[in-house]
Formats: C-alpha cells, sequence, structure tokens
C-alpha cells in the first residue's frame, strides 16, 4: 500500500491546477434555515484538475492553496515577500479521485466570514472567499500534499470506524466513505459511522450522497445532529455530536475494544473534547483525559483534526 508523501510542492515550486467546477451545497440566504441575524454560511464543492502521478496524495492529506495577490499586513511590515501565506484545505475527493481516475483532486469549503449583530458582513476571510469565488477554466496555486497522521489503514482492516464531523470537518470523510465502500483498496469488513453535526439541517451538505450509501451498504450508518432544530433526550438541550456518541455508547465500548478507529475533523479548535468524554464514559475509563487521549493515539484508535 502507498505511503502518504508530503510537500512534493511547496512555495518556491507551487502546481499549477484548473477549476473543473465549483457548486454552491448551501441554499441562497433567502432560502435558508439560518437566519438573517446569523449571516450566511455557504459552502462549495470545488473539483479541480490534477494529475494523481504528479501529485499523489491519500485521502485524509490536506493541500495547501496560495491566494493571488499580496496581504495587506506584510506590505504593512515592509515584508520582502508581501505574498498571502500558505492555506490549508482538508482533500475530500478519495485517494485516486471519484471514479478512480486519478486526475482530479476536491474541496468542500465554507467561507469564512465574519458578521456583525445583524447579519452584515464585517469581514471576508480571503482565501475561502478566493475558492468560493473560482469559475471553471482558472488556474490555482497548490501546494503540499500535507500531513502523514490523519489517514486511513494502509493495509486490511476488520474494525468500525468512527467518523466524527462538524461543519465542513465532513469533507475527509466524504472521500474516506467512497474510499472504503467503492474503490474497496483493502480488505474491510467492519461499521462505519459518520456523526455529522450542524447547526441547521440544511447545513448537512452532501445529504444525498450518504444516505445513498447507507442505503448500498448495511455497514454504513449516517447519523445527523441539528443543534438548532433538535433536542437530546438526555438533559432536552441542544442536539450535538456528544450527545448522538452517547447514544452509541455500547457500541463504542464493543468497537474499541476490537480495534476500532475514531477519527474527529471540525471546528471549532478543541471541539474533540466533547467527543473524547463520550469515548471515556463510553469505556469507563479511570485515565486522565489527557492520558487516555495520548494513549488511543498511540494506539492508532484516534485521529483529530480541528481548526
Amino acid at each position: 500500500m502507498p505511503t502518504p508523501q508530503i510537500n512534493l510542492f511547496k512555495k518556491s515550486n507551487p502546481l499549477l491546477g484548473k477549476v473543473i467546477s465549483n457548486v454552491c451545497l448551501t441554499p441562497a440566504p433567502e432560502k435558508a434555515k439560518r437566519p438573517r441575524s446569523e449571516g450566511e454560511s455557504a459552502v462549495h464543492r470545488i473539483t479541480i484538475s490534477l494529475n494523481h502521478d504528479t501529485y499523489p496524495y491519500l485521502i485524509g492529506q490536506s493541500a495547501g492553496v496560495i491566494p493571488p495577490g499580496n496581504d495587506p499586513a506584510k506590505v504593512e511590515k515592509g515584508s520582502p515577500d508581501t505574498s498571502y501565506t500558505i492555506r490549508l484545505y482538508s482533500i475530500a475527493s478519495p485517494s485516486h479521485s471519484f471514479g478512480q481516475t486519478k486526475d482530479k483532486i476536491e474541496f468542500v469549503i465554507k467561507r469564512d466570514n465574519v458578521y456583525d449583530g445583524e447579519g452584515n458582513i464585517v469581514h471576508r476571510g480571503v482565501c475561502s472567499n478566493y475558492m468560493c469565488d473560482l469559475k471553471p477554466g482558472e488556474e490555482v496555486i497548490l501546494t503540499g500534499p500535507a500531513g502523514k497522521k490523519f489517514i486511513l489503514p494502509q493495509s486490511d482492516f476488520d474494525g468500525d470506524f468512527f467518523f466524527c464531523a462538524t461543519g465542513t470537518g465532513v469533507a475527509p470523510f466524504f472521500g474516506m466513505v467512497e474510499e472504503l465502500l467503492e474503490h474497496k483498496l483493502f480488505r474491510f469488513q467492519g461499521n462505519i459511522y459518520l456523526i455529522y453535526g450542524a447547526p441547521y439541517s440544511d447545513e448537512i451538505v452532501l445529504r444525498d450522497y450518504f444516505e445513498k450509501m447507507q442505503a448500498k451498504h448495511s455497514n454504513f450508518k449516517f447519523i445527523t445532529a441539528i443543534s438548532r432544530e433538535e433536542k437530546n433526550s438526555f438533559d432536552g438541550g441542544k442536539m450535538y455530536i456528544s450527545h448522538r456518541l452517547r447514544e452509541l455508547s455500547d457500541t463504542i465500548e464493543t468497537s474499541l475494544a476490537k480495534n476500532a478507529k475514531i477519527y474527529i475533523c471540525g471546528g471549532p479548535k478543541g471541539m474533540e473534547k466533547g467527543v473524547i468524554d463520550e469515548v471515556m464514559a463510553a469505556v469507563k475509563t479511570s485515565l486522565p483525559y489527557e492520558e487516555f487521549k495520548k494513549e488511543l493515539e498511540v494506539k492508532e484508535q484516534l485521529f483529530v483534526e480541528t481548526y
């Protein structure tokens, strides 16, 4: 099986990719469930032409993007290099791309904007807006691949997977589900539990794909947590992915004893604590939090990518 290659392309020798498509996965603000006062949640699926022999990424890695233009902060400081720094984005397509054509790379990116109390935009994220504004035929400057830990096993594995995502943290699990269930690059006979949280139901992107996979594969479970629309059964408060994990506590306990792997991706940074707390409760450990987390990481049963 391939090993992850990193930093084949850097800022000094980047790779050019050409945009194939850019599709907004969330509804327009006037049709969305999110109130105007909370701004907009715009999530895009961006597909870029890329030769995998030249850029041999593995699902779970990230790619760097260098937005065009000059960074005003660097200009003000008089920096010799005023170009923007590299922004990393999780790769959303499987290792050989959808269809195993080895000619594309995909991203699932949210516009990183900041809004005031009335929902008016006060800050536009430089790179996320650049990416979400791209049009077919335009070129993107890429670096990477980056990362070598947040990847699937590279040999046969018959344990269970628990994929825990919030927001666009679902991006790598899009490709991982495809790779495990459709591409079958190695023998996998376990179960996959995708626990996916978002504030509103119309912000659960790629729902059609995941529901199709659930209907097709009996070992794939698609579970959502809609915090602003659902109440949990434990204290009647908002429903988060941690509550869904609590509902799966018996399954988690049994699966972890059989070498299950837990992947956590999303934001805000530190969101993994709620997930790991539920795992600790499920297995009834007496270890302190950090010690338990480290133990799972050493055993390659826990993988965290938060931002």
